[in-house]
């Protein structure tokens, strides 16, 4: 295990250009034979720096002339971690956008594309689209997609190998692409908003003086700040709280009423508005304000 380790390690140097004869020295001639399975995955990251593993056949190379693996150990591993590169690599890497590509065939702007495919595919627009098919978005995609890996392997982004698997894949891809119905966004109900409704309340203050006769509003601070309430100031004055309280309720149901004829409530608002105007006056006609207390001060005098 520790020749496994070590081995992993002079590969896993080797990717970042470091190996050299003084990592080969430190193996010995008695490397395990599963020492393909312990070192693919760091030999396929060294592939995967160079696309063309010579660096990884040259580090390979050279454990073979040290004997610490042998020729067949090697070639075990370039082949495991050329596998191991190939799954590593996607089509969207090599393989342009698909979406996009079928934008341009269809002569849309790929935001009005995306528009048009909730609750259907690319397949059926394509078929509905004046001279256009689903059948010839599908050999589009293809010719494009084919090219971009070829250009890939041009390039050496890829491997023989990795373009043969991308192009075996290709046909199936494609097909579901086109063939996929795109989700439609569920609807959402807009939000009711009911307005505050302290803001159809009216100068209640106000219109309760005018019921107890035209007190004065030092009256009423006065009363209030001696811990009394409006509907305790209305018994006060030979009225009632409670007709104190639907005076208020019926000023502020006439305001509630008065929106919804001129259009800025709906009549479900104004509904929900009345139901908790009766609440909000009972506590503003009950509300008494902490009692102030005054305290006298003796001075004593010094004689």
């Amino acid at each position: 295990m520790r020749h496994k380790l070590m081995l992993a390690g002079a590969l896993g140097v080797g990717s970042i250009g470091l190996f050299g004869a003084a990592a080969l020295g430190a193996f010995g001639p008695d490397a395990s034979a599963s020492v393909v399975s312990a070192v693919a995955p760091a030999a396929s990251a060294v592939m995967g720096e160079d696309k063309t593993g010579d660096r990884l056949k040259q580090l390979l190379d050279g454990l073979v002339q040290k004997g610490v693996i042998t020729q067949q150990q090697e070639d075990a591993i370039v082949a495991a971690a050329k596998d191991a590169t190939a799954k590593q690599v996607r089509t969207a890497k090599v393989v342009r956008d698909f979406l996009g590509e079928s934008a341009k065939y269809l002569g849309l702007a790929q935001k009005d594309l995306v528009t048009k495919l909730p609750g259907t595919s690319l397949g059926k627009i394509a078929d509905t689209t004046a001279n256009k098919s689903k059948a010839g978005l599908v050999t589009d995609l293809s010719v494009a997609a084919n090219d971009d890996i070829t250009k890939a392997l041009t390039d050496k982004k890829i491997t023989d190998d990795q373009a043969k698997k991308l192009r075996d894949g290709l046909a199936a891809e494609i097909n579901t692409f086109v063939d996929r119905t795109w989700p439609t966004k569920p609807a959402v109900a807009p939000r009711a908003v009911v307005p505050n409704v302290k803001a159809f309340l009216g100068d209640m203050l106000q219109a309760a003086r005018d019921y107890l006769g035209g007190v004065t509003l030092q009256d009423v601070t006065t009363a209030m700040r001696n811990g009394k309430s409006l509907g305790d100031i209305a018994a006060d004055k030979g009225k009632t709280r409670d007709g104190l309280v639907l005076t208020l309720t019926t000023a502020a149901n006439a305001n509630i009423d008065k929106a919804v004829a001129s259009n800025k409530l709906t009549a479900e608002q104004a509904a929900t508005l009345k139901t908790k105007v009766a609440a909000e006056i009972a506590t503003f006609v009950d509300r008494k304000a902490p009692a102030k207390t005054t305290t006298n001060r003796t001075t004593t005098k010094t004689p």
